[in-house]
């Protein structure tokens, strides 16, 4: 059975993806906005992630919020909101609020109408994505 939760988890039981062009010239401004933000008003989405998956198995692996976990441990957030859709969740159920429709989930962010929620042919989340972090969207943030 798949199923998708919200919950908050400790961000070492997290893992993410640890981009280097993060930290090259191009994304400069970006990461410096992003780390004001979060030093300002903490990780207000929550991040996605799958856990058992065939691609990262018993993980929890960051799907879409890689930059914002990078700078939460930077920052030493000890506690991250998370979006997890459990491959295995009659195996390996997981606590947290589970996650029926697309509105449950997109009012879950800061700005919920610019949420795009993807799902698969069976119906099941497969994408979730918050509106990126540039232009005028800065603002809403800090």
């Amino acid at each position: 059975m798949i199923e998708t939760i919200y919950t908050e988890l400790p961000i070492e039981d997290i893992t993410s993806m640890h981009r280097l062009e993060f930290y090259q010239a191009e994304e400069k401004r970006f990461r410096m906005n992003l780390t004001d933000s979060m030093k300002k008003a903490g990780m207000k989405d929550p991040v996605y992630c799958w856990y058992q998956s065939k691609p990262y198995g018993d993980k929890i692996h960051t799907i879409v919020g890689n930059n914002r976990m990078m700078v939460a441990r930077e920052l030493g957030i000890k506690k991250v909101k998370a979006i997890i859709t459990n491959f295995k969740a009659d195996q390996f159920p997981l606590k947290g609020k589970v996650l029926k429709t697309d509105v449950e989930i997109q009012n879950l962010f800061h700005l919920p109408d610019q949420v795009k929620v993807r799902r698969d042919a069976n119906g099941e989340v497969d994408q979730i994505n918050h509106p990126k972090f540039k232009g005028d969207i800065i603002d809403e943030y800090v």
